[in-house]
């Protein structure tokens, strides 16, 4: 349940029956919401109760994962990113990015939108075409502190335009349960659960949720090719995920791990 009040420099403040305060900054055009956060947050509030969030209609220059474009219009989605305070260091986030789509599934199961799965390495995706991404991007040292930006963009009813520049197979939640979600509740519950999952990484890591995202994933046990950033590739089966967030691959030669990074994965039919 939340409170909403808004204050004098008429940002939304959020406030969940956790205590917990959110500042939700709003914009109805903006460069990227991951952007306005990496450039500003030595300057806003960071304690344990209010947490910034940058919420945006239209980013002109969203981007995803590998340097791709995240396409929006007026009312086609929802695209914030929320900042996050780790005591640990870069080094010790290894598989951020899996968790948050943990969270995501979860709030979409709590709308009874059942049938969304995981695509390694931050994907989630409906009958093989994506319904949403997420952007994970750190400022720290590798022992310490350091801050996350956590960007999600979720598809909620895309017009036949923007679908049409998207270079790749997309779909949107209208399109899966022929209903129009309110975004703003969607927005609220994920908070929440973002909340609840990220104080839970912070004290026991990826490890904690590796088999709930094992159980998500949209390939495990197919077999996949991995394009690597020396543009080689690489063709196995899918064995599950590490500790770590790497990708396990039972090829020719053997069992082979891979890291999130600069990797495009994609199903052998």
């Amino acid at each position: 349940m939340f409170i909403v009040l808004l204050n004098k420099d008429k940002i939304l403040r959020l406030t969940s029956d956790s205590s917990l305060t959110f500042d939700l900054h709003i914009f109805n055009k903006i460069d990227s919401t991951n952007n306005f956060l990496l450039n500003n947050f030595q300057s806003l509030q960071l304690d344990n109760n209010s947490i910034p969030v940058v919420a945006a209609e239209i980013q002109t220059k969203g981007r995803g994962r590998i340097g791709r474009s995240w396409h929006s219009e007026l009312g086609s989605g929802l695209t914030f990113s929320l900042l996050w305070f780790f005591k640990k260091g870069t080094a010790e986030l290894a598989g951020l990015s899996l968790t948050i789509g943990v969270a995501i599934i979860r709030v979409l199961r709590s709308f009874f939108i059942n049938q969304v799965q995981l695509k390694w390495p931050n994907d989630l995706l409906h009958n093989n075409c994506k319904l949403c991404g997420i952007l994970v991007e750190l400022r720290g040292k590798a022992n310490g502190p350091t801050h996350a930006v956590i960007g999600i963009g979720v598809n909620f009813n895309l017009s036949s335009s923007l679908k049409s520049i998207i270079q790749q197979d997309v779909t949107d939640l209208y399109q899966i349960t022929g209903k129009h979600h309110d975004r703003n509740v969607f927005l609220s519950a994920l908070l929440l659960e973002l909340c609840n999952i990220l104080s839970d990484f912070q004290a026991h890591g990826f490890a904690y949720f590796r088999d709930e995202w094992i159980s998500y994933h949209a390939y495990q046990d197919k077999i996949v090719k991995l394009t690597l950033p020396n543009n080689t590739s690489v063709i196995g089966r899918v064995d599950g995920i590490n500790a770590d967030g790497s990708l396990c691959l039972l090829t020719s030669t053997g069992y082979h791990s891979f890291s999130v990074g600069d990797i495009s994965m994609r199903l052998i039919d």
